[in-house]
């Protein structure tokens, strides 16, 4: 009797918690950092912040005889996250050997690739068959040819996701990794709704994860391309698995770290908005010297704090709304 009078009194307080919680909010995620650079971890700055996964983006051949340079630098970034305790997260992309950028690999080739890595790295559980399914190719101011040759081609991505997961049997593999874009109902193959309808249609079975790229809603500050990819997507755990606040890009988003602060803010929320999103990697930590196309670094090339820096550690999560 003496709990039951200490519980009355509180029930109205605990019906209006649960009636401010968001129908699709998520109770918890986890954090983790996407960056190509070993010297990441060692940075003073790291530390603080206290992320526990990171996330590496490798050519599919980085084990073929004559890859030595991307090879080294894979090495170099596992064992740098190895010390660091971060749990990797390592996703294969289109080649950087001269004159194979363009193609796509056959699904034979690209099995073999993947079983040697397995071999060599038997400790990454984690594991994105293709990086950035649907960003096509292009050749950027340096004349270096970026993108994936199979963005008009998910029949390849399911290929390759159902390789990955026959290869990698106990670890947890993303169906696709997928890009918003500005537009996502376009009906373009590479638009990511009608990419990822595609994509179901071959994939086999139906993933149990999924990696979304909302750079635009998250720099937009909007919700709605987030919300119909993870209605596109049907079920499973979703990651964003490369998001963060875009400093500079091009004429779109011309240099503005307050505002890629901000857009860090809106980051939160979104990862915030619905129970299936369970992972966040930010994109990036080290940002570049003002005048470069694309740059999204937490802190400046002279190691300085940007604004963003400490939406970031503190996890600050703020409206998506300009």
């Amino acid at each position: 009797m003496n709990m039951r009078r200490f519980l009355l009194p509180l029930l109205p307080l605990v019906l209006v918690g649960l009636l401010t919680v968001p129908s699709g909010a998520s109770a918890a995620y986890k954090i983790g950092i996407s960056d190509q650079r070993a010297e990441t971890f060692v940075n003073p700055l790291f530390k603080p912040l206290k992320l526990s996964m990171a996330r590496y983006v490798t050519p599919w051949d980085v084990m073929k005889k004559g890859r030595v340079t991307d090879r080294n630098k894979l090495i170099n970034w596992v064992d740098q996250a190895r010390l660091t305790n971060q749990r990797m997260l390592i996703a294969f992309e289109a080649s950087h050997f001269p004159g194979q950028e363009r193609k796509a690999p056959s699904v034979r080739a690209y099995t073999r690739a993947i079983k040697k890595f397995k071999a060599a790295y038997p400790d990454v559980r984690d594991i994105q068959a293709w990086n950035e399914v649907n960003r096509c190719q292009y050749r950027n101011e340096f004349g270096v040819v970026l993108g994936q040759p199979i963005c008009k081609n998910p029949k390849r991505a399911a290929q390759y996701y159902m390789a990955a997961r026959k290869v990698f049997r106990t670890a947890k593999v993303t169906g696709l990794d997928i890009l918003d874009g500005q537009s996502i109902t376009c009906s373009k193959i590479y638009c990511a709704l009608r990419y990822i309808r595609t994509f179901l249609k071959y994939a086999k079975p139906h993933p149990r994860y999924w990696g979304f790229h909302n750079y635009s809603d998250t720099n937009r500050f909007d919700t709605k391309r987030t919300r119909a990819m993870l209605k596109a997507t049907k079920r499973g755990e979703v990651w964003l698995t490369e998001t963060g606040g875009i400093v500079s890009l091009g004429k779109s988003f011309p240099y503005n770290p307050r505002r890629a602060a901000k857009a860090l803010g809106c980051m939160f929320t979104l990862a915030k908005s619905n129970r299936r999103i369970t992972r966040l990697y930010v994109y990036n930590f080290v940002g570049l010297k003002k005048g470069r196309i694309f740059d999204a670094g937490l802190i400046n090339a002279n190691g300085t704090k940007r604004p963003g820096y400490r939406v970031v550690k503190t996890r600050k999560a703020r409206p998506c709304r300009r």
